[in-house]
Protein backbone atom coordinates (compact mmCIF):
# COMPACT_ATOMS: atom_id res chain seq x y z
CA UNK A 1 0.00 0.00 0.00
CA UNK A 2 1.60 3.37 -1.13
CA UNK A 3 1.33 6.65 1.13
CA UNK A 4 1.00 9.76 0.33
CA UNK A 5 2.43 12.41 1.93
CA UNK A 6 3.06 16.15 1.58
CA UNK A 7 6.21 18.06 2.43
CA UNK A 8 6.13 22.15 3.02
CA UNK A 9 9.63 23.35 2.74
CA UNK A 10 9.74 27.60 4.14
CA UNK A 11 13.09 29.29 4.55
CA UNK A 12 15.79 29.64 2.53
CA UNK A 13 17.25 27.65 -0.53
CA UNK A 14 20.00 26.21 1.93
CA UNK A 15 16.89 25.54 4.44
CA UNK A 16 15.08 23.63 2.12
CA UNK A 17 17.90 21.71 1.03
CA UNK A 18 18.09 21.00 4.22
CA UNK A 19 14.57 19.59 5.16
CA UNK A 20 14.33 17.95 1.54
CA UNK A 21 17.93 15.76 2.83
CA UNK A 22 16.11 14.94 6.49
CA UNK A 23 12.74 14.25 5.02
CA UNK A 24 14.85 11.81 2.48
CA UNK A 25 16.83 10.13 5.32
CA UNK A 26 13.89 9.46 7.05
CA UNK A 27 12.28 7.62 4.42
CA UNK A 28 14.98 5.71 3.74
CA UNK A 29 15.17 4.96 7.02
CA UNK A 30 11.62 3.74 7.27
CA UNK A 31 11.98 1.93 4.25
CA UNK A 32 14.30 -0.29 5.51
CA UNK A 33 12.01 -2.20 7.65
CA UNK A 34 10.07 -3.83 5.62
CA UNK A 35 13.34 -4.59 2.66
CA UNK A 36 14.71 -7.13 1.20
CA UNK A 37 18.47 -7.71 2.16
CA UNK A 38 20.08 -6.05 -0.51
CA UNK A 39 17.49 -3.05 -0.89
CA UNK A 40 18.28 -2.46 2.97
CA UNK A 41 21.80 -2.26 2.24
CA UNK A 42 21.49 -0.03 -0.51
CA UNK A 43 18.79 2.23 1.99
CA UNK A 44 21.24 2.08 4.76
CA UNK A 45 23.97 3.42 2.54
CA UNK A 46 21.59 5.77 1.14
CA UNK A 47 21.06 7.13 4.62
CA UNK A 48 24.38 7.19 5.89
CA UNK A 49 24.85 9.23 2.17
CA UNK A 50 22.51 11.71 3.49
CA UNK A 51 23.45 12.12 6.66
CA UNK A 52 27.00 13.12 5.29
CA UNK A 53 25.57 15.83 2.58
CA UNK A 54 23.64 17.22 5.92
CA UNK A 55 26.75 17.89 7.70
CA UNK A 56 28.64 19.27 5.07
CA UNK A 57 25.55 21.88 4.92
CA UNK A 58 25.81 22.15 8.51
CA UNK A 59 29.60 22.49 8.65
CA UNK A 60 29.49 25.48 5.57
CA UNK A 61 27.23 27.08 7.11
CA UNK A 62 29.16 27.42 10.49
CA UNK A 63 32.25 28.17 8.66
CA UNK A 64 30.28 30.83 6.86
CA UNK A 65 28.69 32.56 9.69
CA UNK A 66 32.07 32.30 11.44
CA UNK A 67 33.50 34.17 8.75
CA UNK A 68 30.49 36.60 8.67
CA UNK A 69 31.46 37.15 12.04
CA UNK A 70 35.05 37.62 11.70
CA UNK A 71 34.32 40.13 8.98
CA UNK A 72 32.14 41.70 10.79
CA UNK A 73 29.40 41.14 8.34
CA UNK A 74 27.30 39.71 10.49
CA UNK A 75 27.07 42.89 13.31
CA UNK A 76 26.28 45.24 10.17
CA UNK A 77 23.38 43.03 9.39
CA UNK A 78 22.37 43.05 13.04
CA UNK A 79 22.22 46.39 13.20
CA UNK A 80 20.22 47.06 10.08
CA UNK A 81 17.76 45.27 11.90
CA UNK A 82 17.22 47.69 14.76
CA UNK A 83 14.94 50.35 14.56
CA UNK A 84 15.77 53.99 13.80
CA UNK A 85 15.96 56.29 17.49
CA UNK A 86 13.62 59.14 17.03
CA UNK A 87 15.59 62.15 17.25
Amino acid sequence: MEHQETVTLIGTYESRVAQLLRAARHQARLAQAGARPRMQDALTELEDALSEHLGALEGAADADLADAEDSGEAERIRQSWRPLRAA
